[in-house]
């Protein structure tokens, strides 16, 4: 049976140029610190289509709902989460685990995203019904995307309630490109006792929108297309054509101290890893999240103007 890897997730980041700014579209907050507490509902799920034995195959990580928090100062910013028992469907998962962690960084128009996921337990999925439970296979997805966004009116960093606020309407194009490496590690495992991996490289023209609903009220949207290659490693070496896609949607409220929101993120990648057989490996965000901006400590803010005045940011 083919084993597959998930993820790591990485998010969060932003960093733009002064202090704290004011623009017809929207509204920094570099002199802030930002601290942030998030329920995510995340997994990388793996289909496998064996088209010639009419045969399809699912891999479903058995822990999925994350408890975690975010900080974000200036132009440095992450996100750590775990996956607690007492979440209704991590519950009966025997050792399973989940752990995610998260960086972005936005200098001017361009966004670098990073992604780091480890899932431990997988239950499999055959078409006609029957599971059954692998309580030692495990995934590792690590990489991200990094995008330039035509429009120096559109703020990507307010759809996440960072660091900016979009005061007016705006949308703008944004060539990407993704990269991620994903291993399934099933040696421990009964049945198994190999390992196989994943490189996924592909270029995503995109689009987003941030819509201004009402005061403190935003609405944002994205979806991207795009292709690639995958280099894929499990008993046989293969290099074959990738096609992604990908779906963003927020909702939330954005106040010079206070936010949140839900926040809806879906990346889909398709490969052929054989001629009969093909791979659809999903990776979905659900989260739910409020935070608060404070006034930074002297230290901090010092230290960071030493390190920008450093690298001449």
């Amino acid at each position: 049976m083919r084993k597959l890897i998930v993820t790591l997730l990485l998010s969060i980041t932003g960093y733009s140029q002064t202090d704290t700014i004011s623009t017809a579209y929207y509204k920094e907050f570099q002199d802030r610190l930002f601290l942030q507490f998030f329920v995510l509902n995340t997994s990388n799920d793996f289909t496998l289509d064996y088209t010639n034995d009419d045969i399809q195959v699912k891999l479903i990580p058995n822990r999925k709902t994350t408890m975690g928090i975010s900080f974000n100062y200036d132009f440095i910013s992450f996100s750590f989460g775990v996956a607690p028992s007492f979440f209704a469907n991590n519950k009966d998962n025997g050792n399973s685990k989940m752990i995610s962690f998260g960086v972005n960084l936005s200098p001017g128009q361009w966004m670098q995203h990073l992604d780091f996921y480890y899932q431990k337990g997988f239950t499999l999925e055959s078409g006609s019904g029957g599971s059954v439970y692998l309580h030692e296979l495990k995934s590792l997805k690590i990489g991200g995307s990094t995008s330039y966004f035509l429009n120096k009116n559109f703020s990507y960093a307010a759809t996440a309630f960072q660091n900016k606020k979009q005061l007016k309407s705006a949308g703008s194009f944004a060539p990407s490109l993704l990269y991620y490496y994903t291993s399934l590690n099933g040696k421990k495992q009964e049945g198994l006792g190999s390992n196989a991996y994943f490189i996924n490289v592909a270029i995503a023209p995109s689009y987003y929108y941030n819509w201004v609903i009402a005061k403190n009220f935003l609405l944002s949207g994205g979806a991207a297309l795009g292709a690639g290659l995958d280099y894929t490693d499990d008993d046989e070496k293969n290099t074959s054509f990738l096609t992604m896609a990908s779906l963003h949607l927020a909702l939330g409220y954005n106040s010079d101290r206070f936010f949140c929101g839900i926040n809806d993120r879906a990346f889909v990648f398709n490969h052929s890893v054989e001629s009969a057989v093909s791979i659809d490996d999903t990776i979905s965000y659900f989260t739910i999240f409020a935070g608060y901006r404070f006034d930074p400590p002297e230290l901090l803010e010092k230290k960071v103007k030493q390190i920008k005045d450093k690298i001449k940011l």
